[in-house]
């Protein structure tokens, strides 16, 4: 039994005793007693002079402060006060005044063993950190974070010649621009920021292998806020093979052909010429078995309509897997419009032909590197693409339907093409008449841009590779999975866990490969140590904000020893003033001499 429990036991006792005293000593002098209201006021302060004495003598533990525990991380200010906690600061985090340093959160909480409970301050805390809380419950003050790229997400593996996107967004820069630059340094692409901050650019890539183009920042003033590297693999995979049937001989067809040989593709066309004389590369059978082995076909309306029961065997090889692009060679008549609303897309609009508003030209730097005007000294009038951009029609049918998904739209949001599943493959609309006047006016970039996003969308998809880890920063933990054992990054050996993955922390900027341990070699990209600060400070101040502010079925709270002194000190007036009724003759008969206790 505790020293507390014994004299609990013992105030009890004497409670007791003291009740039974008044008691007696109120019936044996009934003819003398005095007031019933103080009788009842000495009995009450009996068990609170008792029960304030326990308390001082053991005071009760009350609940640690919240903030028992500061950490100050990247980010805080270093005038930060503790306000009564203790203060630590991690390596990341600035001198602090009062602070004391720690290597990570791991130490601090080994020091405090019973803390469940911690404050943050600053940016948040890294994954090093967030690993190390356990049940341990997390209340964050967040610092403001600095302005740039918050998000950079590119693509994770393009083909050779190919065209992709780039998104992201700032922070902090009202007014900006983003650009793009490929690895000569040419902007291939630049774009105003949104409301929200966030961007879009287009790029296309060169040659195999592994390259690092740049996302540029601008403030409303022109000046560079942030530049980063935007890592892209460029990986070549077998060629898709692309078969092209035309009613007739057309630019179109001419300059169709063109740019998907130059785009990486096995092209096979074939173009009736009349009288049942065809015109190309060798015949391709009408049969699914041998048109299984492309990745896409493009037919025009006509020989759409003339391929009659080849028809079915062009839809087993779409549901195979194969991509389908349908488009118009002119006006759509009544049986090809049944066609098309047969395969599941609805036609709205009024038929015929109209005509389709352009999107806007890029800006200067962008026209210049796509158009191929090398130096900035050089004049280049940059409306000229806009001034002799032709005049391109599209059919006036829209399409639409519940199963389909638009995939081009003009500059008045007027859909251009539209794509649906079916079966494995996939087939779309595509109404634009005569794109091939683009790549004549200097607007080659649009029409890739088009044709690109058709096909691509459609076509059969190539083979899965390994996609590459996510960001890495030098002298930051890095996390690869996917591994072996015998696996190896920078020719050290790598220690593989159970599941596959390994953790190291990179020494150098620029393209690495890790050898898996299979015989495989996964790239990874990795960014100086002051890159992308912006992106990293929101990471790790989104992660902690999603860190549990209470810790279900954590042990209780940490309890913090109570003070002795309130207790004692109203224990001692309780005391007093027991005393002083006792002995003054409030509540008593005045006829009475000596007067009673009670």
């Amino acid at each position: 039994m505790s020293p507390a429990w014994i004299l609990a036991c013992v105030l009890t006792v004497a409670v007791l005793g003291a009740w039974i005293r008044l008691a007696l000593w109120r019936r044996a002098a009934a003819e003398r007693r005095g007031a019933s209201w103080r009788f009842a006021v000495l009995v009450a302060l009996q068990p609170v002079c008792a029960a304030l004495l326990l308390f001082g003598m053991f005071p009760p533990d009350r609940p640690a402060p919240a903030s028992a525990i500061m950490v100050a991380t990247a980010g805080a200010p270093a005038s930060l006060s503790g306000d009564g906690a203790r203060l630590y600061a991690l390596p990341e985090a600035l001198p602090i005044a009062g602070a004391e340093r720690a290597p990570d959160l791991g130490t601090v909480l080994r020091r405090h063993p019973g803390v469940r409970h911690i404050a943050v301050v600053g940016a948040g805390l890294t994954a090093r950190d967030r690993e190390a809380l356990g049940d341990v419950a997390v209340s964050f003050r967040p610092s403001v974070g600095p302005k740039g790229l918050v998000a950079l997400n590119g693509p994770d593996r393009v083909a050779p010649g190919a065209a992709f996107t780039a998104g992201g967004q700032v922070d902090g820069v009202p007014g900006g621009r983003a650009e793009l630059l490929d690895p000569a340094g040419r902007v291939t692409d630049a774009q105003p920021l949104a409301a929200d901050g966030g961007f879009a650019l287009n790029g296309s890539t060169r040659a195999a292998g592994l390259t690092a183009f740049q996302v540029r920042i601008k403030d409303a003033r022109d000046q560079v806020v942030e530049t980063a590297a935007l890592p892209v693999r460029v990986e070549a995979t077998a060629r898709p093979r692309l078969l092209i049937l035309a009613a007739a001989p057309s630019a179109e067809v001419k300059y169709l052909r063109r740019w998907a040989t130059d785009a990486g593709f096995d092209v096979v066309a074939q173009i009736s010429i009349g009288g049942g004389v065809e015109v190309g590369d060798p015949q391709a059978r009408m049969d699914a078995g041998a048109l299984g082995r492309f990745d896409a076909a493009v037919i025009d309306d006509r020989s759409w309509r003339a391929l009659g029961g080849g028809r079915g065997a062009v839809l087993a090889a779409v549901r195979g897997g194969m991509g389908l692009v349908l488009r118009p060679s002119g006006p759509l008549d009544a049986g090809s419009a049944g066609d098309w609303r047969a395969l599941g897309f609805s036609l709205s609009g009024q038929g015929g032909l109209t005509t389709l508003a352009l999107p806007a030209p890029r800006a200067e730097a962008a026209q210049r590197t796509r158009l191929g005007v090398p130096p900035a000294d050089q004049p280049l009038d940059a409306g000229f693409a806009e001034a002799v951009a032709p005049d391109l029609q599209r059919l006036g049918l829209i399409p639409g339907g519940g199963e389909t998904a638009p995939l081009l739209r003009d500059a008045k949001g007027t859909t251009l093409a539209a794509w649906r599943a079916f079966g494995r493959g996939r087939i779309a609309v595509f109404t634009p008449i005569d794109s091939y006047a683009l790549t004549l006016t200097g607007r080659r970039d649009l029409y890739a841009e088009w044709w690109s996003d058709l096909l691509s969308t459609t076509a059969r998809p190539g083979p899965a590779s390994a996609a590459m880890p996510g960001k890495a920063w030098v002298g930051e933990r890095t996390i690869v999975c996917g591994l072996k054992s015998g696996a190896k990054a920078e020719s050290a050996s790598l220690i593989v866990d159970p599941a596959g993955c390994a953790a190291f922390w990179p020494a150098r900027a620029g393209w690495m490969a890790i050898e898996a341990g299979n015989g495989a070699m996964t790239p990874l990209f990795v960014h100086s140590a002051d890159s992308l600060s912006a992106l990293r400070t929101r990471r790790d101040r989104d992660a902690t904000l999603m860190l549990p502010k209470t810790a279900p079925g954590a042990p209780p709270a940490e309890r913090a020893p109570g003070s002795s002194w309130p207790w004692l000190a109203a224990w001692f007036v309780a005391s007093v003033a027991m005393w002083a009724l006792e002995r003054s003759r409030l509540g008593r008969r005045r006829d009475t001499a000596p007067p009673p206790l009670v």
